[in-house]
């Protein structure tokens, strides 16, 4: 009974997921692009990182503390506005995602936040989607 039950949520669960998938089509797989960046703060200072210069349709934040394998997510947009994942954004400092944009600006930055941030921006233009991972390494130092 317990695996008809989880069957049942799992077909469930797929169900919702495609209609938002069904019109993505990615153009080459092989042409995702990656840029790395480096941005440093201050402890209870601010910085803005960046994703980018166009607003895409599918933004998605995440953090990799610095010594940790696990990438957790910090920020989305899937285009009805942004959501922070408070649990995880609070230990970092004051996240936000800056109005129509992409970029993720940390207001009163912890040490905590030093680590690696990934945006993955997801553009639907007419080829199909395209897909630009950016890495971002935050070094978070104390006040000079």
């Amino acid at each position: 009974m317990e695996t008809l039950r989880s069957m049942s949520c799992l077909c469930l669960f797929l169900c919702l997921l495609q209609p938002p998938l069904q019109g993505l089509e990615i153009v080459d797989p092989e042409e995702v692009e990656y840029v790395r960046q480096q941005a440093r703060g201050v402890v209870g200072g601010s910085v803005t990182l960046e994703c980018g210069s166009t607003m895409p349709d599918i933004l998605i934040w995440g953090f990799t503390r610095t010594g940790s394998q696990s990438n957790l997510a910090v920020a989305y947009n899937y285009g009805h506005g942004p959501v922070l994942q408070p649990l995880l954004s609070s230990s970092l400092g004051h996240l936000r995602l800056v109005p129509n944009t992409s970029s993720l600006l940390l207001d009163e930055l912890h040490q905590e936040a030093q680590g690696m941030y990934t945006c993955q921006a997801i553009y639907n233009t007419d080829r199909g989607a395209t897909i630009t991972f950016y890495y971002t390494h935050l070094e978070v130092v104390e006040e000079d």
